[in-house]
């Protein structure tokens, strides 16, 4: 019998055939044989303690549309399945924290990656375990601390909001920008939400890398350098990418944080790598494997599927 792999993700619409990561493992868990099905996280439906959904059966092709529908919305035991995806993209919000709470109730299928891991690594945060690998770090709502931080860091840091991806509400700041209160009161919405400012890393002129991990190994990287008028390297806010080859620094970061890793069931990892530091760890939708692949790199998506069988969930 085939296996079958229930993928949860954004709307199948929104593929960028070329980019997207599910969309690579959804194809080569097709060549295998198995059997792909689609749900999106309001199609969840709790009965009686066990978790279902409303799924898809749907067939991936590199072509426009890059998807067929082979079984319409058929609700299913989400035990049904071998493993279970979850590949929702960031941010992290309330939908999202139920539905791993969700996943908690199955007692056969394996997610991927652990529901509960999920939980506790949300992106900006799950790297403060780390302090070792990370660059000087503050989370606060208060402006004064803030402006503190920035001159404790040589008057240049960088804001981040904590539930957002891509590079999305990132700023560049640094001391006498008169700007400087307004963004801190945009950014933390006048002070009721907290906002990460991290030491600025002049090392970003030469690119962000993103190595990807599999249960816990670095399997390749691309660097992703920002353009002329961008502080961020981000693919999405038009970042170039390049083939990058792993240094000892970065595996000896790798080295650091495996361990944990494994231990939360978070088989699937994205890490952001400025300089000599980890300035994320990404777990809940990471990406760049076709760009890995594409520059010469090895395919993760048949590492993904060798190892898959490893993962203990």
């Amino acid at each position: 019998m085939p296996k079958k792999i229930a993928i949860i993700m954004d709307p199948l619409e929104k593929i960028q055939v070329d980019k997207d990561t599910t969309f690579a493992l959804a194809l080569e868990s097709q060549r295998r044989g198995q059997e792909n099905w689609i749900v999106y996280l309001e199609d969840f439906l709790i009965q009686d303690a066990k978790a279902s959904a409303y799924a898809r059966q749907v067939e991936f092709k590199r072509a426009s549309p890059c998807f067929k529908i082979l079984r319409e919305k058929t609700l299913v035991d989400l035990d049904e399945f071998d493993y279970v995806l979850m590949r929702k993209d960031p941010p992290f919000d309330e939908a999202y924290f139920f539905a791993s709470h969700f996943l908690s109730l199955l007692k056969a299928a394996k997610v991927l990656n652990r529901q509960s891991g999920l939980r506790e690594a949300p992106e900006k945060i799950y790297s403060l375990h780390f302090p070792q690998v990370i660059p000087p770090t503050l989370i606060s709502s208060d402006a004064s601390e803030i402006k503190k931080f920035m001159s404790e860091q040589g008057g240049e840091i960088i804001l981040k909001p904590l539930n957002r991806c891509g590079g999305s509400g990132i700023l560049y700041v640094k001391e006498g920008d008169k700007n400087f209160y307004s963004m801190v009161e945009l950014s933390t919405k006048d002070g009721k939400e907290w906002i990460m400012a991290q030491k600025y890393l002049k090392e970003i002129k030469q690119g962000d890398k993103r190595i990807i991990l599999v249960n816990g190994e670095a399997k390749g990287a691309i660097t992703r350098i920002p353009s002329a008028d961008e502080h961020r390297g981000n693919i999405h806010v038009g970042g170039i990418v390049r083939f990058s080859n792993m240094t000892a620094r970065d595996l000896w970061l790798v080295d650091q944080i495996k361990d944990q890793l494994k231990k939360d069931g978070l088989f699937f990892v994205g890490l952001d790598v400025i300089g000599d530091w980890i300035t994320e760890i990404n777990v809940t939708s990471p990406t760049g494997i076709q760009e890995i692949k594409n520059l010469g790199g090895i395919d993760i998506a048949e590492i993904f599927w060798d190892e898959v069988e490893k993962f203990k969930g």
